[in-house]
């Protein structure tokens, strides 16, 4: 079935670039109902080292959704990735999971790594775009990590199998993580056409034209 694109009310999550003239905002939600699949066990680089000296904290599993969220972005011709930002986003290591869960970057950007919990944690990432292992650092310790290739990262810790996240590192500027309701708004858009894209977990990509003028536009996906 080819999307939906219909009127809507009001809007919550964002992603910022400086207004232009006659900018408008696209705002919405996502209709599709998340693909989940529980608790799906990460590539573990470790498995092995891990078997032989696991304990309680390698068999633990979390609360990991980032399937309850939506990435959504705007293409367009010419479109430059925006500026990183000042102070780097954080995805941190709490309560055997991490938060967020999906995160959206600009090219170039950097994301910090805290760990908040009372034992070890380790990131890494297998993807193609960009790996990375942070090793196993403990509570208070912060890893940082530059992002310069676009793309969608996969990120796991090797002690903790079931902890999952993405980060969607953005040549376009302008681009949203939804609420836990699907929800997105991306403001300050210049008048023009563009490709909607939108991002779930473990399903298709959906992709539809949108028009942006002055006035705000209100979209409802499906």
């Amino acid at each position: 079935m080819r999307p939906m694109l219909v009127m809507l009310g009001f809007c919550v999550a964002l992603a910022t670039t400086p207004r232009e003239a006659g900018a408008g905002t696209v705002s919405g939600v996502v209709l599709r109902e998340p693909a989940f699949n529980g608790n799906t066990k990460s590539v573990n680089r470790y498995r092995e080292r891990s078997r032989r000296g696991a304990g309680e904290e390698e068999a633990a599993s979390c609360d990991c959704n980032p399937g309850l969220f939506a990435v959504v972005t705007l293409e367009g011709d010419g479109l430059k990735p925006a500026a990183p930002a000042v102070q780097p986003p954080t995805m941190a290591q709490k309560d055997r999971r991490f938060e967020p869960s999906v995160l959206a970057i600009p090219v170039g950007g950097l994301v910090s790594f805290p760990n908040e919990d009372p034992f070890f944690h380790n990131v890494f990432s297998y993807a193609k775009e960009q790996s990375f292992d942070l090793g196993r650092y403990p509570q208070g310790e912060t890893h940082e990590v530059r992002f310069d290739t676009p793309g969608i990262i996969p990120v796991f810790c090797e002690i903790h199998y079931s902890m999952r996240a993405y980060i969607h590192v953005m040549e376009s500027p302008y681009f949203a993580v939804s609420d836990e309701a699907r929800r997105f708004e991306i403001p300050d858009v210049p008048p023009g056409d563009y490709t909607l894209r939108v991002w779930q977990e473990n399903l298709p990509e959906i992709v539809q034209p949108v028009t942006v003028g002055p006035e705000p536009v209100r979209v409802e996906v499906r």
